[in-house]
């Protein structure tokens, strides 16, 4: 018989699957910039590489929090709720200059 902690429930997969969303998010809000015509600039050439970083941290928290499910999600909530901030913000900043 299995434990409660190697097997969480269909609870901790909704919540992978859920990282796992946001981390796409970030990657398609990164591209978005290369959809756009003409040079590739510093706001083009920037948010992607930000936006695919931040995808990566977003799978590492999500496998992270699925491992300690029972716990509580302060730090992992918190560093993603900052950096889609930090990332909406920069996307705004990089749009004002074009």
């Amino acid at each position: 018989m299995t434990s409660r902690s190697e097997k969480p429930g269909l609870q901790a997969e909704r919540t992978q699957l859920a990282w796992e969303r946001s981390a796409l998010s970030f990657l398609v809000a990164g591209a978005l910039p290369l959809l756009g015509a003409g040079p590739l600039d510093d706001g083009r050439a920037v948010l992607p590489v930000v936006g695919a970083l931040l995808a990566i941290l977003a799978v590492y928290l999500g496998r992270r929090r699925g491992r300690h499910f029972m716990v509580e999600p302060r730090t992992e909530v918190a560093l993603l709720g900052w950096s889609t901030a930090g990332f909406a913000a920069l996307i705004l900043v990089f749009s004002a200059f074009q």
